[in-house]
């Protein structure tokens, strides 16, 4: 399928910390990069990558782009939700045969809630969903597909979960400095405490800290 991955549009006075997608807008200017959208972009042929927010993405100019793809995966979180479901419903409005995932912390807590936001949302991805997303975007049936919730005709459907993905599946990521350099603009990227302008990757997933403000380990990767 024909694939976008997509951080949507911000709004206004949104203060994206660690427990929501991406910093967006806050007292100084700071964005990350969509790390955890690029790797399995990175493995779809042909997929891109849309950063709404650091690039100046309207809801408007992200559904112009968005409508011309088969699947559409958009990394959510709890502060954002209910914009983000507004953006899928428009992406849904303007390409009906779209299918819709969403990805993230809240659907991983709560995909049954996820889902029944609205109709125009077919996919819950729980917890690590690179491989997830590839399957979907292979064509395979989601029935069998694991690490992910789906709706069809009214009815959810909760697959099992996947396991953690092991060190040998890691390490076949492909490197997403490639990807970021394909589809995104690093000057946009901000960190106030590095060098400007930086590069982020990751060189594992998980982590042995129990910080109170910060949702990755405890829910992403359990």
């Amino acid at each position: 399928m024909k694939t976008l991955f997509l951080n949507p549009p911000s709004y206004d006075d949104f203060d994206g910390g660690a427990g929501s997608r991406y910093q967006a807008t806050r007292e100084v200017w700071s964005f990350w990069y969509p790390t955890w959208l690029a790797y399995p972009a990175g493995m779809i042929p042909g997929a891109r990558l849309l950063d709404a927010p650091p690039h100046s993405y309207t809801v408007e100019m992200t559904i112009n782009e968005a409508k011309n793809y088969d699947l559409v995966v958009i990394h959510t979180s709890t502060p954002s939700l209910r914009m983000d479901t507004r953006t899928a419903e428009a992406i849904k409005a303007a390409n009906p045969n779209a299918i819709i995932a969403m990805v993230g912390g809240h659907p991983t807590a709560r995909p049954e809630e996820t889902l029944k936001l609205s109709a125009a949302i077919d996919i819950a991805a729980r917890k690590e969903f690179d491989y997830s997303m590839l399957e979907v975007a292979e064509g395979r049936d989601w029935s069998t597909i694991g690490g992910i919730s789906w709706q069809k005709n009214g009815t959810q459907h909760h697959n099992p979960d996947r396991p953690a993905l092991t060190d040998e599946e890691l390490d076949k990521l492909p490197f997403v400095t490639e990807v970021y350099e394909k589809n995104l603009d690093y000057l946009k990227y901000n960190s106030p405490y590095c060098q400007y302008p930086y590069v982020s990757m990751y060189t594992g997933r998980g982590c042995p800290a129990r910080c109170t403000f910060c949702l990755w380990p405890q829910v992403t990767q359990g």
